[in-house]
Formats: C-alpha cells, sequence, structure tokens
C-alpha cells in the first residue's frame, strides 16, 4: 500500500544507522521533511546523519519521540523495541523500510529492483554506473553499499528511472512492485526467517509477479531456484546464463589479472563486446543481469560498455584497502558460504601464494545452519582466522565461540577479538600473501585498522 508522505511533518527511523534506513533518512530530510531517529550505537553513517542536521538518539527515552507522526522501522526492530513500544504507546502511525521504499518506487515510470540472495549490492552498482553512463536518464539510485561514482549510497535524479535494492529479508520485497523485477540467484540463507529453500523459493516467486502482467523480469538461468521462482510468470519473461542457457549469454571470456572481456550474444547473436574492471566469473553473471536491465530499457551500447568498464565497485565488495606488512589487504560482504566461494576464487585471480582469510560469522543461525559448509568452503583458503561472531540480533543460544568453526577447519585458529587478529597476522603474513576480511558486520573495522598507517 502506497504511503501519503504529505500527511506527516516529523518522521522518526529506528535503526537509523543502517545502510538503507540513514540513505532513506536523508532522501526525506533533502525534501524538507524534518527527519530524526534511534539507533543503538554511533557510526559513520550516523554521523553523517548529524552532520546534515539531522538529530539521532543512542539511548531510549519518550522524549525522543515527542512531536513524531510517522515511524519508519528496519526489520531489525521488534515489537519488544523499547522505542517501537513507545510508538504504540502514542498511537504513532508506523510503516516498515520497505513500505517507505516502495512507496517512493512508485513514484517511477521504471523501476528496477534488484533481488537475489547474493551479488545485490554489486549488481546494482553496475547498472547505476550504466544509467550514470548515459546522461539522458538521470536516474534516481538506493543501494546497499556506497557507490564511489556518487560518494554514496544513494542519488536523487530527476529522470523517470529508480534502481534500488530489493532485500529478500522478512519477505520485504513484497512491498515493492518494479516495472522490471531482477533476480540473481535464489539459495537459502536467513534460516532465522526462511525455514527452508521452499519457503524462500515462494517469496521470490511472489516478488516476480509483483511487477505484474505488464512488467518484466530477468532471471538468472544458471540458478535452479531462481527459474523455479519465475514459473507462471505473466508477464514478459528474460534469462540470463554465464553457459549459455538464457536470452543474454556470455560467450568468449577472457581474463587479464582477474577482470573478464566477453562477447555479450542475445538469443543467440552479436550483441557488444565488453570488458569488466571487477574480477571472477561471478561478475560476468552479475553483468549480464545489468546488461540485460539496460538493453531493454533502450540504454544505448557505449553507454552499457562505458559504465560497465567505469565500475570498479562498491565498498566492501571484494574491495581493495591497502597493505598490512607489504601484502594487499582486501574486505568483503561475503557472509555465506556460496558469498565466500565466490571471494575466494577471486583472491586466487590475482594470481597470489597464500589466501589468508579472516572471517568474521555473522549471527549464530546462519552459522548454525551452515556450520558444515562454512568449514567446507573455508578451509579452501591456506590459512583461515575466524573472528568473534557478530550477533546482531540474536542472542547465543547454541554457545558458539570462533573456535567452534574453527576447529573444524585444518590449520585454522579462532581468536576473540580483531586486537589478538591484527597481532596474530604480524607473525603469519609473508610476501606473495593475500588477506581478505569477509563478513557482514564489524569486521570492516579490522580491515582499516590492519592497512592505516
Amino acid at each position: 500500500m502506497k504511503i501519503d508522505l504529505s500527511k506527516y511533518k516529523k518522521i522518526y527511523f529506528l535503526g537509523i544507522g543502517g545502510i538503507s534506513m540513514s540513505a532513506l533518512a536523508l532522501i526525506l530530510h533533502r525534501r524538507g521533511y524534518t527527519v530524526c531517529g534511534y539507533d543503538r550505537r554511533r557510526t559513520t553513517a550516523t554521523i553523517k546523519l548529524e552532520e546534515e542536521g539531522i538529530e539521532v538518539f543512542y539511548d531510549f527515552s519518550p522524549n525522543n519521540s515527542v512531536g513524531v507522526d510517522l515511524c519508519v522501522y528496519s526489520a531489525a526492530i521488534g515489537e519488544d523495541n523499547p522505542e517501537m513500544m513507545e510508538m504504540r504507546k502514542r498511537e504513532v502511525h508506523t510503516i516498515s523500510r520497505a513500505q517507505l521504499l516502495g512507496s517512493i518506487a512508485d513514484d517511477y515510470s521504471c523501476s528496477i529492483g534488484i533481488s537475489g540472495t547474493h551479488g545485490k549490492s554489486t549488481t546494482s552498482g553496475m547498472l547505476s554506473q550504466i544509467f550514470l553512463s548515459f546522461p539522458k536518464s538521470d536516474p534516481t539510485i538506493l543501494v546497499g553499499a556506497e557507490l564511489p561514482a556518487i560518494h554514496s549510497t544513494f542519488r536523487t535524479g530527476c529522470g523517470d528511472s529508480f534502481i534500488f535494492e530489493a532485500c529478500e529479508y522478512k519477505d520485504s520485497f513484497l512491498q515493492f512492485y518494479p516495472s522490471i523485477s531482477i533476480v540473481l540467484n535464489v539459495e537459502l540463507d536467513h534460516t532465522d526467517y526462511f525455514k527452508d529453500i521452499d519457503q524462500i523459493t515462494d517469496s521470490f516467486a511472489r516478488f516476480i509477479k509483483n511487477s505484474g502482467k505488464d512488467g518484466k523480469a530477468i532471471v538468472n538461468a544458471d540458478s535452479p531456484y531462481a527459474l523455479r521462482a519465475a514459473e507462471g510468470y505473466s508477464g514478459t519473461l528474460y534469462t540470463y546464463s554465464v553457459y549459455g542457457n538464457g536470452n543474454y549469454t556470455a560467450k568468449n571470456i577472457s581474463f587479464e589479472n582477474g577482470n573478464a572481456e566477453f562477447d555479450v550474444m542475445y538469443n543467440g547473436s552479436f550483441l557488444m563486446n565488453v570488458k569488466l574492471s571487477v574480477p571472477g566469473i561471478h561478475n560476468v553473471s552479475n553483468a549480464l543481469a545489468a546488461i540485460a536491465a539496460s538493453h531493454i530499457t533502450g540504454v544505448p551500447e557505449e553507454a552499457i560498455k562505458k559504465g560497465l568498464l567505469d565500475f570498479h565497485g562498491v565498498c566492501r565488495r571484494f574491495e581493495y584497502k591497502g597493505t598490512f606488512c607489504g601484502v594487499p589487504v582486501y574486505d568483503d560482504y561475503a557472509h555465506h558460504p556460496d558469498e565466500i566461494k565466490v571471494t575466494l576464487s577471486a583472491a586466487r585471480g590475482l594470481g597470489i601464494k597464500r589466501v589468508i582469510a579472516v572471517f568474521e560469522p555473522h549471527t549464530y543461525t546462519r552459522l548454525h545452519t551452515f556450520m558444515q559448509d562454512f568449514a567446507a568452503v573455508l578451509s579452501k583458503a591456506d590459512l583461515t582466522i575466524i573472528a568473534p561472531i557478530y550477533a546482531a540480533r540474536e542472542k547465543n543460544v547454541y554457545g558458539y565461540t570462533p573456535k567452534t568453526l574453527a576447529d573444524m577447519i585444518s590449520g585454522a585458529v579462532g581468536l576473540d577479538s580483531f586486537d589478538e587478529i591484527k597481532e596474530y597476522l604480524k607473525t603469519e603474513v609473508r610476501e606473495g600473501d593475500v588477506i581478505l576480511t569477509m563478513g557482514a558486520g564489524d569486521v570492516t573495522e579490522l580491515a582499516a585498522s590492519l592497512t592505516s598507517k
């Protein structure tokens, strides 16, 4: 249901420090609304909000919400949150982050929602870079990681195109009705909410159907569950594949310094040749999704080629941070076994001798569900270090420690703090190594610490 924002004057964001929440708060602030909010701790994102004139609270008080007439909450906020309970007590109208984003997306005739278990931020960044290379489009953008081209996670344009990430957690993306829905892949994740692969596949099917019979869907033919989710879609369906099984396919793939060049085929005919500036075969797949969306919306070939060549990644997606003890350090958001697999593969493509993986498990339920898978994929690194588990919204009902996972991996160690990890790395790194810090929590702070001068 679309929200009539004109009815409200003072808007409160619960969980305002989140990537998407902070971007939405800034969008409304710049539109003239009075915006404030709560988060549990001060971060780079909340500092930026404060610098823009947005008041952020870090401790609960009934006075925080005085005068508020609309509350936007993130998926991580539970009904027992004291701020939420205060909103209910005051009878303040509350909406989810997804409802707000869905309402904003409805304002655009061409809204492109990028979904998938993995790769959303990178593909959103690629597509955004392409549209930015075609000045006539002047897109509005909301991605899940900072895009260097706009020095932000969002951009407000004057055109009729809106590019945004559609997150599946707690079915948030079912609040969106994009004119073009993209499904990059479907795998089991967020097991604190999705009980099995069938449930999450059904959710992606409903997301695709939200585009309607007049809409379009772009689906990865290399992902069996993504194809299953697209079954019965009444709109126009396009598929893409790295292995030649879709409408858009990659042919004659070659790599230089880990980055791919390939021919794009459309329904078996040559469309264009493109070069990427990000490593790995997985980014060939991501690029095909971005190419398909650009092509069917009429973006010129030269803008597509330029955008992909100019795209060097988004923050925290195989992001080069600097050096530590003379070896390169890359930081990545990978927090699922499949994501770790492609990140390790990308690192191997750099031609280094040893990969040192520093992994921070994200949530106890994900670690519990995929324990064996994490152990298997992390064993592919030459040295694995397990960092403290990032609890996020959960309690440690399993009694897990870093050592729990480390003991399942030959030669791995589990350490209890980033300081310990830094000291351990000083004794272990040698010429020809690369260090990968991976996880969706605070491990990026370790990467920054390792490479700070």
